[in-house]
């Protein structure tokens, strides 16, 4: 399974502008569960606030981190101009809305459900919970991300990593 660790692949040497700022380009990757790669860009603030940083989307999906590396290695700073217009939500920390924490909540109560098979029917109730869990954990997945379709990041084993990912 992949670290999950957000890395910077590099930093393009060149700035980008638009009616937000100046801003620096950088590739950035993780390795996903399945071991591949995917990869983005992040924008740092060059003529004030260093702290805001705007993200784009998943740009790419590879193989293994040399791709990746290579990817990121063929950048432009086109390309760095067309991808801050697609960069949105300033990265800063916030806290998690009620509706996550609430889902959080939920999902580490079902993660701490000791099953009893000795009684009747419990083998099912175990077996719905655990496919509840997966369900709470990809939703917290999505919400996070703030897209409707396929989450940021896939699903994680241990719910809390849902709130808290390791980025």
């Amino acid at each position: 399974m992949g670290s999950g660790m957000t890395e910077v692949m590099i930093d393009l040497p060149e700035t980008v502008s638009d009616a937000r700022g100046i801003f620096h380009a950088r590739a950035m990757a993780r390795q996903r569960h399945d071991s591949s790669w995917e990869g983005w860009l992040e924008f740092v603030r060059a003529d004030a606030d260093a702290s805001v940083r705007y993200a784009t989307p998943i740009e790419t999906h590879q193989h293994d981190r040399v791709t990746m590396e290579r990817w990121a290695s063929g950048l432009t700073r086109v390309y760095a101009e067309g991808a801050l217009a697609r960069a949105r939500m300033p990265q800063t920390a916030i806290e998690a809305p009620e509706s996550l924490i609430a889902l959080q909540e939920i999902a580490d109560v079902l993660d701490r459900r000791i099953p009893h098979l000795e009684r009747d029917g419990e083998a099912q109730m175990a077996a719905d919970a655990k496919e509840l869990c997966a369900a709470v954990v990809l939703r917290l997945a999505i919400m996070r991300s703030g897209r409707q379709g396929k989450p940021h990041r896939p699903a994680v084993q241990n719910s809390t990593d849902a709130i808290h990912p390791n980025t």
